[in-house]
């Protein structure tokens, strides 16, 4: 939770924020015989780094994060990013079977504005895990 106008700078397992303008390099694309240039955004950060990082984390205890609403299709939600890369996280994404959605608004303060539906990891306050 943010306190007194407090800047988060990581999410302390090794994904640092930095200014959206600096994420954004510049790719070439092509269509019907055409080329144009585009500012994407480029992740930076190495997950197997991440993941060796934390081996050493308690295992995460996923039934905190059950949903079991009905009609929803996430399997665990509103887990913390401070989690993504735990040991357990790892081995369910081992094995194919699920995939990971980012969640969290906006961070104005690095100039990055979103839906908080289609918020990149780097940014992200939580995450769900979803069948694939």
């Amino acid at each position: 939770m943010i306190e007194n106008n407090e800047i988060i700078t990581t999410d302390t397992e090794g994904i640092y924020m930095r200014d959206y303008q600096d994420t954004l390099v510049p790719r070439a694309f092509g269509f019907n015989n055409r080329t144009f240039t585009m500012n994407v955004y480029q992740y930076a950060h190495n997950p197997m780094e991440l993941y060796e990082a934390n081996t050493n984390q308690p295992r995460l205890n996923l039934e905190n994060y059950d949903n079991t609403t009905p009609g929803e299709v996430a399997l665990y939600k509103g887990i913390p990013m401070r989690f993504r890369f735990n040991p357990v996280i790892r081995e369910m994404m081992m094995t194919g079977n699920y995939r990971i959605r980012y969640r969290g608004g906006s961070k104005p303060q690095y100039g990055y504005v979103r839906s908080q539906y289609n918020t990149l990891a780097e940014y992200a306050d939580t995450f769900a895990i979803y069948p694939r």
